[in-house]
C-alpha cells in the first residue's frame, strides 16, 4: 500500500501518515505536485495495488480516500487523535509480519481486511500483540482504530471512524 496526502498537507497529516506507515505495510510518500495519476505510477512502479489518500480539514486529517489500482474504492471520514501516540524518542515494536486484526464492528471486518490485507485474528489464539482492534467507541458513539506494539502497548494513531461508503454505493 502506498500512503500519501493531499498536495500540501499540516504537519500534523504528515505525522498521521508516518503514523500509519509504521504499523501498516505501507510506504508513506509526500505527494508534492504529483497528480493522483502520478501517484498511481508510482505505486504500480513499487508493485502496491492500493492506494490511500489522506485528506485533511483545517490542518487536521479527516478522510481517507482508498483506490484499488487507481480506481476509487471507498471513502472514509474521520477524526484523528495523534496526542494519544508515543513521544518521538520512543521506539515502537511493532512486527509488521505478525499484525493482526480484531474487529468488533462486522460490518467494517471483510473491509478492513481486504484493503490493509490484515489477517483476522485466531479467536482459539487471540493476542494483544501486534493488533490492530477495531472496537465501538461508547463515549463517542463511533467505531475506534488502534493499533498496539509487540509488548501490546498502543502506539497511536488513534482513529473515530465518522462514516464510511464504498465506491458507487448511493446514498
Amino acid at each position: 500500500m502506498l500512503i500519501t496526502t493531499s498536495r500540501k498537507p499540516s504537519q500534523r497529516t504528515r505525522i498521521f501518515c508516518r503514523g500509519l506507515e509504521r504499523t501498516l505495510n505501507a510506504r508513506s510518500v509526500n505527494r508534492g505536485k504529483m497528480s493522483l495519476r502520478d501517484v498511481f505510477l508510482k505505486a504500480k512502479g513499487m508493485e502496491a495495488a492500493w492506494v490511500l489518500v489522506v485528506t485533511e480539514r483545517d490542518g487536521n486529517p479527516s478522510g481517507m480516500e482508498v483506490y484499488q489500482d487507481g480506481e476509487l474504492f471507498t471513502s472514509l471520514w474521520l477524526t484523528a487523535d495523534l496526542d494519544g501516540s508515543r513521544g518521538k524518542k520512543e521506539r515502537v515494536k511493532m512486527k509488521k509480519d505478525k499484525l493482526h486484526l480484531r474487529c468488533e464492528v462486522d460490518e467494517l471486518t471483510d473491509l478492513v481486511h481486504k484493503i490493509f490485507s490484515i489477517p483476522l485474528e485466531d479467536p482459539r489464539n487471540p493476542s494483544d500483540s501486534n493488533l490492530l482492534r477495531i472496537s465501538f467507541n461508547k463515549q463517542k458513539s463511533r467505531p475506534l482504530m488502534e493499533f498496539f506494539d509487540d509488548n501490546a502497548q498502543a502506539t497511536g494513531p488513534r482513529i473515530y471512524l465518522q462514516e464510511w461508503k464504498l465506491a458507487g454505493d448511493q446514498g
